[in-house]
């Protein structure tokens, strides 16, 4: 009987363990005031959920074995797609799959975006310490994630 016990409290123990685990990939997103605005926490499996700054659901995403990231909403419905080529250009759909957007990245590591008829609509960069600083197309900061 206490052998049984033990295997129960170590499993619910490790569950615990496991399910704390699984979402310890967070990412906090703050607007240029660092005003919080939501978060995205990532699971073992590779599912991203957003949520607001309330802590409501509000999307989530999800990679495929070929590179394809599904975007939802909170009900679940396809919101969009993206994917990467070969040279590194990621391309956005909408649910329909017409082009919405692309990025690209340079070598030093600079992100830049743009709508469907290639104009910049925005940059960001990543610095030493993990924090990405987001801006629009005339340079300005728009928010942070870290």
């Amino acid at each position: 009987m206490n052998i049984i016990k033990i295997v129960v409290v170590a499993s619910i123990a490790f569950g615990f363990a496991a399910g704390v685990h699984a979402q310890s990939n967070r990412q906090t997103f703050r607007d240029s005031m660092g005003r919080n605005q939501g978060s995205a926490t990532t699971d073992r499996y590779g599912k991203t959920t957003y949520r607001d700054a309330m802590g409501r659901t509000q999307g989530s995403s999800s990679t495929d074995h070929y590179g394809k990231t599904t975007y939802r909403d909170a009900m679940g419905r396809n919101q969009g797609s993206s994917s990467t080529d070969s040279y590194g250009k990621t391309t956005f759909r909408d649910s329909m799959g017409r082009t919405m957007g692309t990025a690209s990245t340079d070598s030093y590591g600079k992100t830049t975006y743009r709508d469907a008829q290639g104009r910049v609509t925005g940059t960001s960069t990543t610095d030493s310490y993990g924090k990405t600083t987001y801006r629009d197309a005339q340079g300005r900061v728009i928010g942070t994630k870290k």
